[in-house]
């Protein structure tokens, strides 16, 4: 696949689907103010803008981070420091190796997510968890096909707040997971987005879109962001 075969595709007639959302509570007014700037600007470029709805996104959060979790606590259950994974110097035997390197090798975000997918994938609590988490998925899915019936690409804020500083939120796993409402459903929907920027805010902190596509249709939102920055004007000083 060339997926630079749409640069410098004319936006002309392209449809651009606005979820709304994703441009409700819950994001920064400078945020929101950014993207449907862009989103003006790509009908300037003479792009069609169309009003939807994704009804399904105040879940997404929490479906994507138990599917993700289930999937990580069982891909990893094989580093035990004797075939895969880092390997303790410290074990008198088979189970205290195997905790050791495992308690040395993995970070506390990975032991978080190894935690909580253990825990969803329950033979008690599997189907109130993990069950509903990938019925959930569907539902997303079903909701990005009956968007791109009429739309090429979709546009969305990438995150609800502008960057925030190196090793800020890391304290609070929480509202880290919180500020990826705006692109889980694209890995639960298994589509292709790219991110790129579209303004910043009074302090000079980056503030991006995202632009997001069919599936394996890659080549239209690399051309969509191409069009896009060939007219963005780039914030130099005081950043």
């Amino acid at each position: 696949m060339d997926y630079t075969s749409k640069i410098g595709m004319d936006m002309k007639g392209v449809k651009i689907a606005l979820p709304k959302e994703f441009y409700a509570d819950g994001i920064d007014e400078d945020v929101r103010n950014a993207v449907l700037k862009a989103a003006d600007e790509f009908k300037a470029m003479g792009a069609e803008l169309v009003d939807c709805s994704m009804p399904s996104l105040k879940y997404a959060v929490a479906s994507y981070y138990l599917i993700s979790s289930a999937e990580a606590s069982s891909n990893l259950s094989r580093f035990d420091g004797i075939k895969y994974g880092h390997r303790s110097e410290i074990g008198e035997n088979f189970n205290e190796l195997i905790t050791n390197s495992r308690s040395e090798g993995f970070g506390d975000e990975v032991k978080r997510r190894i935690l909580l997918g253990n825990y969803a994938l329950c033979s008690g609590y599997y189907d109130a968890y993990y069950g509903k988490a990938m019925a959930l998925k569907q539902k997303i899915r079903e909701e990005y096909a009956q968007i791109f019936e009429n739309c090429d690409i979709i546009l969305t804020p990438t995150a609800p707040t502008v960057a925030y500083g190196v090793n800020e939120n890391i304290s609070d796993p929480a509202k880290m997971y919180q500020a990826d409402i705006c692109t889980v459903t694209v890995n639960i929907a298994s589509l292709p987005a790219i991110s790129t920027p579209c303004g910043y805010d009074s302090k000079g902190m980056p503030i991006g879109m995202s632009i997001i596509g069919k599936m394996w249709d890659e080549a239209t939102i690399i051309g969509a962001a191409d069009a896009y920055e060939k007219n963005f004007a780039y914030v130099k000083a005081n950043i």
